[in-house]
């Protein structure tokens, strides 16, 4: 019984510093192959490419902590970045009313989400994977297959600007998840995630309405993506037509390697942004080792396989233990 609880111990403390030691390792490895990766202009492109994927794993979080998927959050983000460039470039709406629209249609997305998922009975993952497919086909239908430009300073406000040197993309990620984060750990919206996700049947009889609870994570998931498809859309200059189409499973990594479970119940943002870094520091530092996207998506997918295997090797420890 003594080693059973030892391996407890061990096992709980590697899933809890994993990601920290990759993180660690993976800088010093590439600061050590190349001299440019310390570098500040390095730095900040890497905080610019997580940025937008960093603030759709808010929402893939809390998803996930409630035993659920958004496989759509690739679609809402380009469909949603769209509908900003559309209203602003080709309708003449005020870039402000513009982003606030492509907002609400992201929570009606993820209104929608919900609906079919909670009434509908419709799994999660199916749900949310015939909405991205729906929504890339909108977009086509909306842009007829051509990116929209636009490069009125307005319009690349929220993409371009720095703040004391200091993108303003980077500063938003760290305000959201440390918003966010607040919220998961002293809110009673955030106790009832972890209560649903830790046991959907036992919050039911404790008088949480899951249904909604549901419905509202959904639509937050979507909002977060909405925006991030702004951002997005801001810095770029245009509205892409496939520019977010590694942000479902790109997303659904960074929060596994943080250490939610996908039974749901457990895992923390402090977890999924170092997750999202991981992402941005591997991708970085291969590009700028000249390996091909190939190599570079293997070197992902082993580094998430080693986050799921500690993740796996907790619960069955502590299935031991509790013999």
């Amino acid at each position: 019984m003594v080693k059973v609880k030892g391996k407890v111990n061990i096992y709980s403390i590697l899933q809890r510093w994993i990601v920290l030691l990759v993180l660690a390792a993976s800088i010093i490895v590439f600061s050590l192959l190349s001299p440019y990766f310390l570098k500040l202009k390095n730095l900040y492109a890497i905080g610019l490419t997580i940025s937008v994927i960093g603030i759709v794993s808010i929402g893939q979080t809390f998803c996930i902590l409630i035993r659920g998927f958004d496989l759509s959050v690739g679609g809402v983000s380009v469909f949603c970045g769209m509908i900003v460039a559309f209203f602003t470039a080709k309708l003449g709406v005020p870039y402000v009313l513009s982003v606030f629209i492509g907002l609400a249609v992201g929570a009606l997305i993820g209104f929608i989400n919900g609906i079919l998922i909670t009434k509908g009975k419709i799994n999660p993952f199916i749900t949310t994977l015939a909405i991205w497919f729906i929504l890339d086909g909108a977009v086509f239908i909306l842009s007829k297959g051509y990116a929209i430009v636009i490069s009125t300073k307005e319009f690349l406000f929220l993409g371009t600007t720095r703040i004391y040197g200091v993108p303003l993309p980077i500063l938003i990620l760290i305000l959201f998840y440390i918003v966010f984060e607040l919220m998961l750990r002293n809110t009673i919206f955030g106790r009832k995630i972890y209560l649903t996700g830790g046991n959907p049947e036992a919050s039911r009889i404790a008088g949480i309405d899951v249904n909604n609870l549901t419905i509202k994570v959904y639509m937050l998931s979507s909002i977060l993506a909405a925006f991030g498809g702004v951002i997005l859309t801001s810095r770029m200059g245009a509205a892409q037509l496939t520019s977010g189409s590694s942000y479902p499973l790109g997303s659904i990594a960074a929060v596994v390697l943080g250490g939610t479970a996908l039974t749901g119940g457990e895992g923390r943002l402090s977890g999924t942004i170092i997750g999202v870094m991981i992402i941005g520091v591997l991708t970085n530092g291969l590009i700028m080792l000249g390996m091909q996207q190939a190599f570079r998506d293997i070197t992902t997918g082993l580094v998430l396989i080693l986050a799921v295997l500690f993740q796996n090797l907790k619960y069955s420890s502590r299935s031991l233990a509790a013999r």
